[in-house]
């Protein structure tokens, strides 16, 4: 049964490579990115979205069967605490501008509410490229500990090439071993909740906001002590 799934893996593969290439070595470049002409960025990833879902649209098919409003409730709840905490947080804590001078490109600690509109859209993309992966591994015959097993093993080379780019500094392992640990939370949540591909996508949203709300409350604890 894996042999089947192959075909689609490669695809998936081959378009998660096409899509991330193109942003990285052709937009980022002609400056694009999650805060300059966010936009842009949010438009691209969202045609990303669009273009993979309707490439396996009867996988995705599969997922919206008896759909209902509930799981979307509850994403606009979550979407409402962003945009507060978007909107307020940087009103009340002092922003790193002398780290982000430094680090230009760490934009994934910034609270920006450009950023947000950008980073939702790329979220919904990657969270497509995960649901078509829990699916082919499961149409593969694998059984849940396997699916997670190979999911963090994929998810994780995934995401090495950030090692290399920050130089082995914390932000890229940080990442690469919270994307191993998402093997577990992401396919336990599209195989096993209903609706559970919605709340895939909140944990994967409210990963990125703890992130870059705890680094503001931390850098401006340590500001504190300095001064």
């Amino acid at each position: 049964m894996l042999n089947e799934q192959l075909p689609n893996i490669i695809i998936w593969a081959l378009l998660w490579i096409l899509s991330w290439s193109v942003f990285l070595l052709f937009l980022h470049k002609k400056g694009v990115d999650y805060i300059r002409r966010f936009l842009w960025t949010a438009t691209y990833f969202l045609s990303v979205a669009v273009v993979t879902s309707l490439v396996f649209i009867d996988h995705i098919a599969r997922i919206l069967q008896n759909f209902t409003v509930t799981p979307l409730i509850v994403l606009g709840v979550v979407a409402l605490v962003h945009i507060i905490l978007y909107t307020y947080l940087p009103k009340y804590l002092q922003k790193p501008e002398d780290y982000f001078k430094k680090y230009p490109k760490r934009q994934y600690l910034t609270l920006d509410r450009k950023r947000l509109v950008s980073k939702s859209m790329d979220i919904l993309s990657q969270q497509i490229f995960v649901i078509l992966l829990v699916i082919f591994l499961q149409d593969a015959g694998l059984t849940l500990y396997q699916i997670i097993f190979a999911f963090a093993v994929i998810f994780g080379l995934v995401h090495a090439p950030l090692i290399l780019v920050e130089r082995g500094a914390w932000p890229a392992w940080y990442f690469a071993v919270f994307s191993i640990f998402s093997a577990v939370i992401f396919p336990v949540l599209i195989l096993k909740v209903q609706y559970g591909f919605i709340y895939s996508y909140i944990v994967h949203w409210v990963f990125y906001t703890f992130t870059a709300v705890g680094f503001w409350i931390w850098y401006n604890k340590c500001r504190e002590k300095i001064y």
